[in-house]
Order: C-alpha cells, then structure tokens, then sequence
C-alpha cells in the first residue's frame, strides 16, 4: 500500500496510483517487464534507495531522489513529432522531441544550440508515439552519439542530442523504428538536398 509521503510525492509530479505498481518481493529485473507491459512508471515496496525511499522506476531509480528520472519516462509516453534538424556547418544532426514543430528550428538558432545558429529541420513525423520513437531510434543510432558544451541561460550546458551520422541514416532509422514497431505515424515535413 501506498503510504501518505508517496501519494503526495505521485500528486507532484501530475501521477496517481494509476501509475503504480506494487513490486513486493520482486527484483527490479522482475518487475521491469511487467510494468513495462502494464505501462507502469512507478514500482513501490522495492528495496530502499540510500534515503530510504522505496519507490523505483521501470529502469531502478529512485524518482524522489532525483525526479529528473521520471521526466525521462514521462516524456517517453508523449505524443507529437520527432524531428531531425541538421546544422549546416558542422554537419551534425540532432534528433528531438517537440510539441511544436512549427517554431523548433527558430527555437535551436535562438538559443545556438550546441554552438550553432544554423540549425534545419530536414524531417519530420506526427505520431501519438513520438516519445518511444524518440527513445528507440536515440537508441539504435548511439554509436554515432556526439557532445558538445555550450553557453545557454547563463550557464554551460552540455548538447546530449547529436549524432555525428548522415541524414539519409537517421532519417530511415526513424522511418525503420516506426515501422518494425507497428508505430503509427505520418510524414509531416520531408525536405531533401536540393530544398535545403
């Protein structure tokens, strides 16, 4: 059962019991899959974080100690689009997440994302799974993962989004992920190398 901290704690962060999964006696290795399944974001009646807190997500974390953990799992439940912009100078790519794809390109160049104000949004899906999209194609191109620090909101920050690979590569690992995954989608924006 739930006590009183944690369903204070799950009203903070916008869950409910709804979100739980009661993980008594199970390893993490055992109820990952069948929250998963479930899709469940919180297991409580684990084995105590060193604060003593006995909520984990899906993946181990202790969401109360550092609830940037449930971000991360929230964000992969989202809707909307998963983009591709590509910065001209550097060749780079970054594959994101956005509500609003109508005004992420500005939004990139505003800010100089990763060092650069030249940032193209070359491709573009529209899916109520955009979150796992994001996740799993992130996940199928992390060779080509690439960091770079940057100035932004007064403070040095790390770019984690880029990739050192092709368009032409990143592009069909979405549209492949999309597609093995039975993931519904559509193509909203789609410009090739002459259009860019």
């Amino acid at each position: 059962m739930l006590t009183k901290e944690q369903l204070l704690f799950l009203h903070s962060q916008g869950l409910s019991k709804e979100d739980t999964f009661d993980a008594l006696g199970m390893t993490q290795s055992t109820y990952y899959p069948i929250m998963k399944k479930a899709n469940k974001l919180i297991a409580y009646n684990t084995k105590p974080c060193k604060n003593g807190h006995t909520m984990r997500t899906r993946s181990g974390h202790c969401p109360q100690c550092n609830t940037a953990y449930l971000k991360f799992i929230q964000r992969s439940n989202e809707g909307g689009f998963v983009y591709i912009a590509i910065s001209q100078r550097s060749k780079l790519c970054k594959i994101g997440l956005t509500h609003a794809i109508a005004v992420r390109e500005e939004s990139l160049n505003r800010t100089y994302y990763a060092n650069f104000d030249d940032w193209v949004i070359r491709f573009a899906i529209k899916s109520e799974y955009a979150g796992k999209i994001e996740e799993l194609v992130k996940m199928r191109l992390y060779a080509y993962s690439y960091q770079l620090e940057y100035f932004h909101d007064g403070k040095m920050q790390i770019a984690t989004e880029l990739l050192n690979c092709d368009f032409k590569k990143a592009k069909s690992t979405i549209i492949d992920a999309c597609k093995k995954s039975q993931y519904e989608y559509k193509i909203v924006l789609n410009r090739n190398e002459k259009n860019s």
